[in-house]
């Protein structure tokens, strides 16, 4: 078999790489049970990480989701696996334990310091990515040390960029805070009290993330607080339908109370940034003419 010249010295120059810089080339294989954290991982860790994510389009509940054997494989080869936690995703731990293998786990909730009952929507928080971005870094750089100061320096980059999220928030805040909103599940929660916004129908919520069904008295104020106007934005989770959800997305458009939808999972062709930004581009666009004719 003949070989190029340029295939020859390629193999000789590898063969004449250190053996940390050999195994620098190799990516830890990292699985997050959700794309959001698993987009965030990619970021931290750049060309150092093969990133995984189980729950990656709108089309699967992660309420609902059943593993394949291709998922048990990909955890059980897995470096670092990234929970939500909260109760969110425990399909994950029940899959990281039956499959005989032990790999750092970081979990976001528990960097939150999640408390029973707290919103697990946690993605929408910016000081808790902050704080799961950290855990993950630490992790990689044990993982990797040939690689720790490149992943430092990809966490800085990460954390500017989220510093400049918190100017945004505290930007419209000025702007926002104060206003009422409701949502037909607590999926934006966490971003809207950042905002300083007053969140209204929590017991409709919290009967909705218990998968139990509002009390009728509960989806009476909320019908009620959209026809007299008492709330300024109606959110709604784009994923999942329920008649109680449509009715109220009828009655807040028919009574005029800006509605807006926000998704569950990581939108296709986002990253996170990009999806915390449009967001708050929604929100701006929708409330700051609100707050202005106040």
């Amino acid at each position: 078999m003949f070989l190029s010249r340029r295939t020859v010295l390629a193999f000789l120059g590898a063969l004449a790489l250190p053996v940390a810089a050999q195994a620098a080339s190799q990516p830890l294989p990292v699985v997050a049970a959700e794309s959001v954290w698993g987009d965030i991982a990619a970021s931290v860790g750049g060309p150092h990480v093969s990133v995984t994510s189980i729950i990656h389009t709108p089309d699967i509940d992660p309420h609902m989701f059943e593993a394949s054997p291709s998922v048990a494989r990909a955890i059980a080869g897995a470096g670092m696996v990234i929970v939500n936690g909260a109760g969110y995703d425990s399909w994950m731990d029940r899959l990281v334990a039956a499959s005989g293998h032990t790999p750092p786990v970081v979990s976001a909730a528990q960097a939150a310091g999640w408390k029973d009952g707290d919103n697990p929507h946690l993605w929408f928080d910016p000081a808790v990515v902050r704080a799961t971005v950290e855990r993950m870094a630490d992790v990689l750089a044990q993982a990797q040390p040939q690689d720790a100061m490149e992943i430092k320096a990809y966490l800085a980059t990460f954390e500017q960029e989220l510093g400049k999220i918190d100017a945004r928030i505290a930007a419209l805040k000025a702007k926002v805070g104060g206003l009422h909103v409701g949502a037909t599940e607590p999926l934006p929660g966490r971003l809207t009290d950042a905002l300083g916004m007053i969140s209204d129908e929590k017991a409709f919520q919290l009967a909705v993330m218990n998968e139990a069904e509002p009390a009728p008295e509960d989806v009476a104020r909320f019908e009620r607080d959209l026809k007299d106007k008492h709330l300024n934005l109606l959110i709604y989770n784009e994923q999942t339908t329920t008649p109680t959800a449509t009715r109220l997305v009828e009655i807040a458009r028919k009574a005029g109370v800006p509605v807006m939808g926000l998704s569950e999972t990581l939108p296709e062709g986002l990253h996170w940034f990009g999806w915390m930004n449009r967001t708050l581009d929604q929100i701006e666009a929708l409330l700051v003419p609100v707050a202005k004719a106040r």
